[in-house]
């Protein structure tokens, strides 16, 4: 193991606060990994959650893992080092289980690079007795895990802050006072089967149609034909908000906490509405209890939600972080649920951009998404933002949604100078207006939507339409930020992708991330997963999951959003 990288690794733990370092004697050794680097993983609510949860179960030892920074690899590699924990810099392949905590489907690619790079098999099927059990949970384990179904020996389907525990014990009852080489993977197996949320991906045998389309879904072995989402019925029992603060984190300045789960917003596009549903918001009194622990090691809160200003007692919420003293950070606001109230408390707590998402740039269009935002609930926005004097506006909008003309986009610039008018007035402490920023994303259809049958739109249309934005703002104090259009071919693929997706993974794992190599090599079609509009009546790679959404449901809110569906060829 290379010195440099373990001089490295006590660096950042001796800059952390809150860090759980405990003895591995007679413990269940547990590599919680977040596939992406350490600036991104730290910065994940989740991932933090689950590790404080993991380690307050006194026979367990958890540590966290995560992927090399590009930096690094020609260290990693000139000094064969693997990757190991921040904790006691182990190596991965030394733990009893590998739970990977995947949130962004693009990090598929990368849970297998750090297998490779251990020196763990790949598959399932090919792992041997003295072999981590690798299992996979986070957004994309509920959403659609069908890609990593043969590298995965197990999936938790839903919320892990109660199904952890069940885990270990399970762990316990297969292989308590069993040698290492005398285990059966098996026996493990047959303990996890009757806790609801686990999903066995090899107790599953997929069948297709001649077209490519899945023609079934058959359970082994006693599975359940359908896998049910673990949710948890009382978000009160579980505090939610981040324990370890670290200066190179992308969020490392604040304390983050989330207010509650799920949206009763319904918008057409998004994957969090749905899957996180019932919605389910942490009391006023609970938030309290937790804001007093933080406010002794922290002065900056970052609340965390999928619509934090429509937690129903907002207000109050505002008031005891300010009697705590605390700055406070939202990551984005809806324009028809801010009040004026609640933008000037933002700007007392130290608040320096206001973020919304319009989403686009006709309220024809948003009202076809659902996001019946109105031209004139974002100019009132405006007007609070510069009485309150908040300095930055942070729009985010999408190209290529479901039924968008030419005349959507156009739209976008056209809002955004409109907007950019009324933050052009003095603020309410004379100050001028600092930045309006514009955030596009191109729309891919996401599981469990109304839009999930939708295509993606043709990578050269999407750039297109990204060039006519930036080329009509380019006169105006307005920045443009965008992804690259080919990074979501590669998430619409992936989003919708069945177990075929594997043998794309695999070799862009094989050639250390470098996807698009890898997308040239693969024998599989992109177009078929990413661009092909699906029929209503089509088996989804999905469709063997129940997370709390309706099918039916979402057929009507696909055909009142005025779309036309496609015939089956089946």
């Amino acid at each position: 193991m290379s010195w440099n990288l373990k001089e490295k690794a006590r660096a950042i733990l001796a800059e952390e606060e809150g860090a759980i370092r405990k003895d591995w004697g007679g413990k269940v050794a547990i590599a919680l990994v977040y596939p992406n680097t350490y600036a991104v993983g730290m910065s994940n609510l989740g991932f933090q959650t689950i590790y404080w949860h993991l380690n307050q179960l006194p026979d367990v030892v958890c540590e966290r893992v995560f992927l090399p920074d590009p930096a690094d690899l020609p260290e990693y590699r000139r000094t064969d080092t693997l990757p190991f924990s921040l904790e006691s810099q182990r190596p991965l392949a030394e733990f009893d289980l590998v739970g990977f905590s995947v949130t962004y489907e693009g990090d598929f690619i990368n849970v297998l690079r750090l297998l490779r790079m251990a020196g763990i098999p790949l598959e399932s099927r090919q792992r041997r007795p003295s072999d981590p059990v690798v299992l996979m949970g986070g957004v994309c384990a509920f959403s659609n895990p069908e890609p990593m179904a043969p590298f995965m020996d197990f999936i938790v389907v839903g919320e892990g802050e109660e199904i952890v525990t069940e885990i270990v014990a399970a762990y316990r009852q297969a292989f308590e006072g069993v040698p290492l080489q005398s285990r059966r993977r098996d026996a493990f197996f047959d303990a996890l089967r009757p806790i609801p949320g686990i999903y066995l991906p090899h107790d599953y045998e997929v069948k297709y149609h001649a077209d490519g389309t899945i023609r079934s879904v058959t359970p082994t072995n006693g599975a359940p034909p359908i896998v049910v989402k673990r949710r948890l019925k009382d978000v009160n029992a579980f505090e939610t908000l981040s324990l370890v603060k670290s200066p190179r984190a992308e969020y490392g300045h604040l304390a983050l906490l989330e207010v509650g789960k799920g949206c009763g917003r319904g918008c057409r596009f998004c994957l969090e509405g749905e899957i996180y549903r019932p919605v389910r918001h942490r009391s006023l009194e609970s938030l309290r209890e937790t804001i007093e622990k933080l406010s002794k090691s922290s002065k900056r809160v970052g609340l965390v939600g999928a619509c934090v200003s429509d937690y129903p007692w907002i207000s109050g919420l505002m008031k005891i972080l300010e009697e705590h003293g605390m700055e406070i950070s939202i990551s984005s606001l809806r324009a028809d649920s801010l009040t004026e109230e609640l933008v000037f408390g933002l700007a007392r707590g130290g608040h320096r951009t206001l973020t919304i998402a319009p989403e686009a740039g006709t309220e024809r269009l948003r009202q076809v998404i659902r996001k019946s935002i109105t031209d004139e609930q974002l100019y009132e926005a405006c007007r609070w933002i510069r009485a309150a004097s908040i300095p930055n506006l942070k729009c985010y909008f999408m190209i290529g949604l479901p039924s968008e003309s030419d005349e959507d986009i156009e739209a976008i610039p056209g809002l955004a100078l409109r907007l950019l008018d009324r933050l052009n007035v003095k603020g309410g402490d004379g100050q001028p207006f600092g930045r309006l920023t514009l955030s596009i994303s191109s729309f891919v259809p996401k599981p469990w939507t109304p839009f999930q049958w939708c295509s993606f739109e043709e990578v050269t249309r999407l750039a297109e339409k990204l060039t006519r934005i930036k080329a009509a703002v380019r006169r105006y104090p307005i920045r443009v930020l965008h992804e690259n259009p080919r990074e979501a071919l590669l998430q619409a693929m992936l989003a919708r992708g069945d177990r075929r997706v594997a043998e794309f993974l695999q070799l862009a794992a094989e050639r250390d991330g470098e996807w698009r190599q890898a997308l040239r090599e693969w024998d599989g079609d992109p177009a078929f997963y990413a661009y092909r509009q699906r029929p209503l009546d089509e088996t989804l790679p999905w469709d063997h999951f129940e997370v709390g959404v309706k099918k039916s449901g979402l057929i009507r809110e696909y055909e009142r959003a005025g779309l036309v569906p496609v015939e089956s060829t089946v």
